[in-house]
């Protein structure tokens, strides 16, 4: 075989290590959440996610930035935590950061491992969360499946399946949100995509409903001392979105379901969020890319990512 796929368990959830048994490089899944925590280089000896601490738990999940997670029904921020669908009001329930709603109700949730493979040139598991509408905010029923793959050249698939179980049109948004290095810092790094636009935010990082011109990243850019935490509507023509420095060059690539991007430097410049989105933040609201799921239909979104040593 040319992969081997170890789960084991860590803390109250499991860690799923898919390894490439050429190159030793591996992924760390984890259950709660269906989240990347790890891809190791083993090369350099070098981790290219900023992942989460879960020696003791979830605990410090949310205060360490929501690292990797999986942003659904909703993504960033939920003015108020409010909105109305079919004519009626809602208010989540879940985490809140100040006055606004943040990361949709999916980030820690228990996902089942459905199946693992292994193939002759990838490996792959299966998760799903049935989520059951306990969230006052939210009490549609739905499914979210996600699919992790690893492939021999050094590339990670995730796919991911929404099914609407319930008897109503649903709202629904989805997006990841993993961190990534290069090295010691950001700053040498270099970024480039193509945009139709950036998102106008205003004080609360809500989206005003302005895209404005933008063409900062459009050739590559330093990212120097720059700080992000900006919205950007992706050229569908082109959407992918490369991370660079003198070791490594990160490809990432979203299908059409996700022509959003958020992108946000934390304040220790170690690394830097790239997260694909299907809307823009507050859609339940602004209706920015909002997708309305039929009952019993399904949606499917998936980003791939590859890692080439320079």
């Amino acid at each position: 075989m040319s992969f081997s796929i170890d789960i084991q368990p860590i803390s109250s959830f499991k860690r799923i290590r898919i390894t490439d048994l050429t190159t030793y490089a591996y992924i760390d899944i984890i259950s709660k959440g269906a989240i990347l925590n790890s891809w190791m280089q083993p090369s350099e000896n070098w981790d290219i996610i900023e992942g989460n601490d879960f020696t003791n738990g979830w605990d410090q999940y949310e205060s360490n930035g929501f690292k990797s997670g999986k942003m659904n029904p909703f993504a960033c921020r939920l003015k108020n935590g409010k909105y109305t669908h079919l004519n009626q009001s809602y208010k989540i329930e879940h985490f809140y950061l100040g006055e606004h709603a943040l990361h949709g109700i999916l980030y820690d949730a228990d996902y089942a491992i459905i199946t693992s493979e292994i193939q002759e040139n990838k490996a792959r598991a299966l998760l799903a969360h049935s989520y059951q509408g306990t969230d006052k905010g939210f009490p549609f029923e739905y499914t979210v499946q996600v699919e992790w793959t690893f492939h021999k050249d050094n590339k990670i698939t995730v796919l991911t399946t929404i099914i609407n179980n319930s008897q109503v049109p649903i709202p629904m948004m989805d997006g990841w949100h993993p961190y990534f290095k290069l090295a010691e810092t950001i700053n040498d790094c270099s970024l480039q995509f193509e945009n139709k636009g950036i998102l106008e935010y205003d004080k609360s990082l809500l989206p005003t409903g302005r895209i404005l011109a933008n063409t900062l990243f459009e050739n590559g850019c330093v990212i120097s001392t720059t700080k992000l935490d900006n919205g950007y509507l992706l050229n569908d023509q082109n959407p992918s979105c490369t991370l660079q420095n003198d070791t490594y060059k990160l490809i990432i690539l979203p299908n059409a379901a996700y022509p959003y991007l958020q992108l946000y430097t934390p304040d220790d410049r170690k690394s830097i969020a790239i997260e694909n989105l299907s809307a823009a933040p507050d859609c339940f609201n602004n209706k920015m890319g909002l997708h309305l799921m039929q009952p019993q239909s399904s949606w499917k979104l998936e980003t791939s990512y590859q890692l080439i040593h320079k």
